[in-house]
C-alpha cells in the first residue's frame, strides 16, 4: 500500500483502493468462514471485520472534530509545491513488524455479522467523504490526535491511517481464511 501522498486526492484514492481490496477479500465469504479463528484466544474474521467497523467510525468522527478545528483556524491548504502532504513510512514499517492491543472501545463485542459490520464501514466511509470537499479547502496539518502506538497523528495522517489500518486487517483476513483452504 502507498504510504506518501502529496494531496487529499491521493489519500481519497487510498481509501478506494483499500476498501476495494476488502470487499474483494470478503467477497462470496460464506457464515461457516465468519467464525474462523487461529487460535482460541483471537479474533475471528468476523469480530476482525466489525474491529474494522468501529475503528473506522471513530476515526471518521475524530477527523471531522480536528477538520472543525482546522476550519476554526482559517489555515489554507497545503501548495502544491509544499512536498508530501503525509508520509507513514514508519508507521506502515511498525505496523508490519509489531503486534498491537485494540484499545477497549474498539474490541469487536456485538457479535456482527461481516455483512452488518460491512454497512457500518459503508456508512462510515460516506461520512469520510462527505467531509473531502471540507478537507482540501483548509490546512489541517497543524491540529493532532495521539494515536495509542504511533503518537501525534494531523488529520491528514489520520485519513491516510485509516487505508492503512484497514489494509492490514485485510491481511489479517486473508491469513486465517487461508488457514481453513
Amino acid at each position: 500500500m502507498k504510504t506518501t501522498f502529496h494531496n487529499v486526492a491521493e489519500i481519497f484514492e487510498a481509501l478506494d483502493e483499500s476498501r476495494a481490496r476488502l470487499d474483494t477479500t470478503l467477497a462470496g465469504l460464506g457464515v461457516e468462514h465468519e467464525a474462523l479463528r487461529d487460535a482460541p484466544e483471537r479474533w475471528c474474521v468476523a469480530e476482525v471485520v466489525e474491529h474494522v467497523a468501529i475503528i473506522e467510525k471513530l476515526m471518521s468522527q475524530l477527523v471531522g472534530r480536528l477538520l472543525a478545528k482546522a476550519e476554526a483556524d482559517g489555515a489554507p491548504p497545503p501548495g502544491a509545491d509544499a512536498g508530501p502532504l503525509v508520509a507513514l513510512d514508519e508507521v506502515a514499517e511498525r505496523a508490519r513488524r509489531e503486534k498491537y492491543q485494540a484499545p477497549e472501545m474498539a474490541v469487536p463485542r456485538s457479535g456482527a455479522s461481516v455483512s452488518d459490520s460491512l454497512a457500518t464501514l459503508r456508512e462510515s466511509r460516506a461520512a469520510l467523504t462527505a467531509l473531502r470537499p471540507r478537507v482540501e479547502a483548509v490546512g489541517a496539518s497543524v491540529h493532532t490526535y495521539p494515536h495509542p502506538a504511533f503518537g501525534p497523528l494531523n488529520l491528514y495522517q489520520w485519513l491516510a491511517f485509516v487505508a492503512l489500518h484497514e489494509d492490514r486487517h485485510r491481511r489479517q483476513i486473508e491469513r486465517l481464511l487461508a488457514t481453513s483452504a
